[in-house]
């Protein structure tokens, strides 16, 4: 069985449609604030990538590129492409298997749970969105002291997914002033509320989210069915 048997389009079906996906993983003792871990360990990487949830096995590794550059998908075979940057007890992967299905699957809140069962006393910030005629989105934030948020909706539309208070999650993290110098209005509405802002003001909180200089693995992989079914469902439908 080769590692895309499960897809039904080829490797250049043109994606239709554009999103982000990052989950951290935030390992004891936190750095702080501003603080750098050290650099990239492409071996703790390889053990990551070859444990998460969304993937069944590595394929290739390919070559590493700067944590800043922005993902590529233009075809179908982009979306078994999946970054990781390792920095200490910082972990960071980029994989579009993390894109939220409309139908109600959501890999990040499914990640960050299985995350938090093998590492408890970890902190977890996962968002990703997914760019329809409006935007779909959803964040999962998990702090080691109990505190939780999960949101998942549409842009400027009701009917929101919103499970945690973000106050709570921002105090976990020691990040109320980084969501203050951001002006990031906690009483706004489910469905103009800034998600990503509030995932980046608790990244903060713990650790440096700047990532200029650093490297990241990428990794060809595979997938099961069901994410398959999910991904083409999300990527390449239209």
């Amino acid at each position: 069985m080769t590692y895309d048997s499960f897809w039904d389009f080829p490797p250049d079906e043109p994606i239709a449609r554009h999103g982000e996906f990052s989950l951290t993983l935030i390992r004891p003792p936190f750095p702080g604030p501003g603080v750098q871990p050290p650099a990239h360990d492409p071996e703790e990487a390889r053990r990551f990538v070859g444990d998460f949830g969304t993937i069944e096995g590595v394929v290739e590794e390919l070559a590493p590129v700067p944590a800043t550059d922005a993902v590529p998908l233009g075809t179908r075979a982009d979306l078994d492409l999946v970054r990781v940057g390792c920095w200490g007890g910082v972990t960071e992967i980029k994989d579009p298997a993390l894109a939220p299905h409309s139908g109600g699957t959501f890999p990040t809140l499914e990640q960050a749970e299985l995350l938090e069962r093998r590492f408890p006393d970890a902190a977890v910030v996962a968002s990703a969105t997914l760019d329809h005629a409006m935007t779909y989105g959803a964040w999962s934030i998990h702090h080691p002291n109990g505190a939780r948020l999960f949101a998942a909706g549409w842009h400027g539309e009701d009917g929101w997914d919103v499970d945690g208070d973000a106050r709570a999650v921002l105090a976990a993290f020691g990040a109320l002033g980084f969501a203050s110098d951001a002006d990031l209005d906690l009483d706004a509405d489910p469905a103009d509320f800034d998600w990503n802002g509030l995932a980046r003001a608790c990244l903060k909180g713990v650790t440096s989210i700047d990532r200029r200089s650093r490297t990241m693995s990428v990794f060809r992989v595979h997938r099961s069915e069901e994410v398959v079914g999910d991904m083409e469902e999300n990527w390449l439908e239209t």
